[in-house]
């Protein structure tokens, strides 16, 4: 029994670093008197996003090649120390211009802006967790079911539960309106862009990334697609038998 409550804390961990994350920058941003920590924190996350993105689907054999060479560290290792950190120091050193690209905008802005932050982190904590950390970050795609999906422990069943149940992609529209309701809140210009370029890039990758799920998962991704928008959430919640069907049993 508290095998498997360990086993479910560290399942769930990263979603509460993430909510964490958010209180440790607004925090710090409130000691500082103005908004830095938040939208360079915002802007590094999810530039390095993009840049993983660009690098992964496109190249998805190849990666997968280097990966049965050096395991699922060596990925976090690629993936955090090369591609993220990479394009968090590009950013800081860039922050005295990017900062500064800020308007005046009406209050209400900002607190939309706020509203929607705090939704969003929160969505994306539920979402999160469902998910479980072994699938975030393009694990599954680069750990196909079989022998290293076994030896890694990479789950590789469809996840039809939590937000998943009313919209295909919470993790992915949580993103977009994260970006959005920051660039709100600070009235940062270059969030605007990034968030354009997220849009942009998800675009391309969302295509390769279901015909990748429908290969692997066949008819109960199928019936999932029919069954949950992509992005503009159900109002009532899908059946998991439904989809899973005679997989279920």
């Amino acid at each position: 029994m508290q095998q498997r409550e360990a086993e479910k804390r560290w399942h769930h961990g990263p979603s509460w670093l993430w909510l964490l994350s958010f209180v440790v920058v607004i925090a710090g941003d409130a000691l500082i008197g103005r908004w830095t920590l938040l939208p360079f924190y915002v802007a590094a996350f999810y530039g390095g996003m993009v840049v993983i993105d660009l690098f992964t689907y496109p190249m998805l054999e190849r990666w997968r090649a280097w990966v049965r060479k050096h395991g699922l560290v060596g990925w976090y290792l690629v993936e955090v120390g090369l591609m993220w950190i990479g394009t968090a120091v590009v950013l800081a050193l860039l922050a005295p211009h990017w900062l500064q690209w800020t308007w005046r905008g009406p209050l209400f802005l900002q607190i939309i802006g706020g509203v929607g932050l705090v939704l969003s982190v929160l969505v994306g904590v539920w979402a999160a967790g469902q998910m479980g950390w072994k699938r975030l970050l393009f694990v599954p795609a680069l750990f196909p079911p079989g022998e290293l999906a076994e030896q890694y422990d990479v789950p590789q069943r469809l996840v039809v539960s939590g937000p998943y149940r009313y919209v295909r992609n919470p993790l992915y529209l949580t993103d977009m309106t994260l970006i959005g309701s920051t660039a709100l809140l600070t009235q940062n210009f270059f969030l605007i862009m990034l968030l354009g370029v997220y849009v942009a890039q998800l675009v391309m990758q969302l295509r390769l990334e279901e015909r990748e799920l429908l290969a692997r998962f066949g008819e109960p991704y199928a019936r999932y697609l029919k069954a949950v928008p992509r992005f503009i959430p159900r109002l009532r919640p899908v059946d998991p038998k439904v989809i899973y069907g005679e997989d279920e049993r």
